[in-house]
């Protein structure tokens, strides 16, 4: 999805008082210019292997690792700080970490902070 959103070129949001949590960072990624404000809240946790199907231990582990690649590629795509990932995989997948607001521009999470003035991605009105 965070691809699609990058390819269409569009822009991604987290107003004040909204959250972004779990897997919706990796969609808040794929934003061309990605604006959070300071009173949003965006957090990552570990990805969890637990399916409907009782796999192995072995066979759980390999999905983990395989995801965690890919969404590592993918943070590396879209120009994101490696250490997003690594607090995410530092999180027990049953907690949250939360970054600072100064932290999502660091880590490149962000681009901006605040309500745009104009959309990325959108044509101006004739």
């Amino acid at each position: 999805m965070g691809r699609l959103i990058r390819k269409s070129g569009f822009a991604t949001e987290v107003g004040n008082g909204h959250y972004c949590a779990s897997s919706c960072p990796l969609v808040f990624a794929g934003g061309i210019e990605r604006r959070a404000d300071e009173k949003s809240a965006i957090g990552v946790h570990q990805v969890t292997g637990i399916g409907a199907s009782a796999a192995t231990a072995g066979n759980g582990m390999e999905s983990v690792q395989r995801i965690s690649a890919e969404c590592q590629r993918y943070l590396r795509d879209m120009g994101i700080d490696s250490l997003v990932w690594i607090h995410a995989m530092e999180t027990p997948r049953d907690e949250l970490f939360y970054f600072k607001p100064d932290e999502l521009l660091t880590l490149k999470l962000a681009t901006a902070r605040g309500t745009p003035t104009a959309s990325v991605g959108t044509k101006p009105k004739s």
